[in-house]
């Protein structure tokens, strides 16, 4: 819990490092992201670790950059999970992660709304 309240104010560090560019930024981010949550998500149902590996890791990255540091966090442990052959649940996984995402939705379309 106490790694969300800390989530806004990495998002808005990079706000302010980014200005102007930082709408551009958050924009092609929440564009991106969902399809490769849906695509997270049917690897999970599959149970295929391999394809889920990809897209964590793409989208772990995409999170680092704009400052969403508990999503990026949350989709590396799951990459190092797959490579080491022992992804666990990753219906689960897959459903913490999107949870995590809807939340850095709902707070960088806020941002880009003030």
């Amino acid at each position: 819990m106490e790694t969300r309240m800390q989530e806004p104010d990495e998002l808005e560090a990079m706000r302010d490092m980014f200005g102007a560019d930082f709408s551009m930024l958050a924009e092609l981010y929440l564009r991106d992201s969902p399809p490769r949550i849906a695509a997270l998500q049917a690897a999970a149902a599959a149970n295929d670790a391999d394809s889920a590996k990809k897209i964590v890791h793409s989208l772990g990255g995409s999170c680092a950059s704009i400052g969403a540091s508990l999503l990026a966090n949350l989709c590396q442990a799951l990459e190092l999970r797959c490579r080491a052959g022992t992804p666990g649940n990753l219906e689960v996984q897959s459903r913490e992660i999107a949870a995590e995402y809807a939340s850095i939705d709902a707070r960088l379309r806020s941002m880009l709304q003030a």
